[in-house]
């Protein structure tokens, strides 16, 4: 299979995009980060094929899944992704859960155990503190394909030539006026972030590895030594010159942290 049977699941009232990439072997759940989607990990979906059964679900608010309610908190979100592979068959699992797909990642090897085989937190913990968002919002529209191009390539510097025109394939909508917009552009769920994700973390029995980036300030070192505390055999790796957007940014190196924990756990 060269490229993913799409589809879309219903979940908690919601309709939820997915994309599945075939295989033979152990299965796979990737939950993507802020402003992505489910085709945002697709360097690693086509490095891994063959090898594996692979679903890529995109989150409320995001891509072509539905708009949440606002009341939505964190754990049903999480919930709602959790539906949409029992779906589909896809559990035992080894979750891959980049930012908040991480997050979501916490709670649900916390609360189902027995339906993960590990999980690879990438560039996100709990936090310590309250985090702000200060980065500016996107343009509201653009102009032409060429701005959107060099909109993707300032707010993802780290990504190479790849994820950039993965991001112009999948990352772009004609809006009812016919103006180019991007397809995410989330609001409604961002306040859900400020759950405490400490709880579920302490519960985490589940073999673990943490890949971060080196340019990345999210998980500082306290919370890295605190999660070596809390998570029994969690291993932690930095990828040098990445951002927070390791996958986009450092695809090989990325594969090669993963493959080598798939060859552990899966």
């Amino acid at each position: 299979m060269s490229e993913p049977k799409e589809g879309f699941l219903k979940s908690g009232g919601y309709k939820v995009h997915y994309a599945l990439w075939g295989g033979t072997g152990p299965k796979l759940v990737f939950i993507h980060s802020m402003g992505m989607d489910a085709h945002g990990f697709e360097a690693t979906y086509r490095a891994l094929l063959g090898e594996y059964q692979m679903l890529g679900l995109t989150i409320l608010d995001h891509g072509d899944s539905d708009t949440p309610d606002p009341s939505l908190t964190l754990p049903h979100h999480a919930e709602i992704m959790r539906d949409c592979y029992r779906q589909l068959g896809y559990e035992p699992n080894v979750l891959v859960g980049h930012s908040v797909g991480g997050m979501m990642g916490m709670i649900l090897t916390a609360d189902h155990p027995e339906e993960h085989r590990g999980l690879v937190l990438v560039d996100i913990a709990p936090r310590e503190g309250e985090r702000k968002h200060t980065r500016p919002p996107p343009p509201d529209h653009f102009a032409a394909e060429e701005d959107a191009r060099a909109y993707f390539r300032e707010r993802y510097p780290g990504f190479t030539g790849e994820a950039v025109e993965n991001r112009m394939k999948h990352g772009l909508k004609n809006d009812d006026e016919g103006k180019l917009t991007l397809k995410s552009n989330p609001s409604i769920m961002r306040p859900s972030l400020a759950h405490d994700l400490w709880p579920y973390a302490e519960r985490i029995l589940t073999p673990t590895l943490m890949i971060l980036g080196s340019e990345s300030t999210t998980v500082p070192p306290s919370v890295q030594e605190r999660m070596k505390a809390l998570i029994p055999g969690i291993e932690i790796v930095t990828v040098e010159g990445a951002t927070h957007m390791v996958p986009q940014d450092k695809p090989e190196e990325f594969e090669g942290h993963l493959r080598r924990f798939l060859d552990r756990v899966a």
